[in-house]
């Protein structure tokens, strides 16, 4: 695995806790169904992403901060979209518990359809040397 992918797969493995963690509190604390927390849970994975993914796994040092975030929000849309139809439809129609099936689901839209558009929006900027 390139080190762009593992500090990439960091960034995901750190951004499903703090998706799990809030999707985890809005069903268990605040009491919400799974199934209608599951959005919000995933928009702020989603900004944990596209943080880490830019600043930390691909040092993506640009100031093209709109165009990036817009690339990645469309990317992202797609994402959300798949998350939510999948997870959906694994839960009902399997029964598989709630926080599982978001590992699940969330592991095969990160590596399957997230991570290769991504590697397009953020590139490593070169250093510069004053001499």
């Amino acid at each position: 695995m390139s080190k762009v992918k593992a500090k990439s797969a960091l960034v995901g493995v750190v951004a499903t806790l703090a998706d799990l963690a809030m999707l985890a509190l809005l069903v268990e604390v605040i009491g919400i169904a799974p199934r209608l927390a599951s959005a919000p849970a995933l928009l702020l994975g989603v900004l944990v992403q596209f943080l880490g993914n830019k600043v930390f796994a691909f040092e993506d040092r640009s100031r093209a901060w709109a165009r990036q975030g817009l690339l990645f929000g469309l990317v992202e849309i797609g994402a959300l979209a798949l998350n939510a139809l999948l997870f959906d439809r694994l839960v009902a129609l399997t029964g598989i518990p709630y926080l599982p099936a978001r590992l699940l689901v969330g592991g095969t839209v990160y590596f399957g359809f997230s991570l290769p558009l991504w590697s397009r929006i953020f590139r490593p900027q070169p250093v510069v040397s004053s001499c």
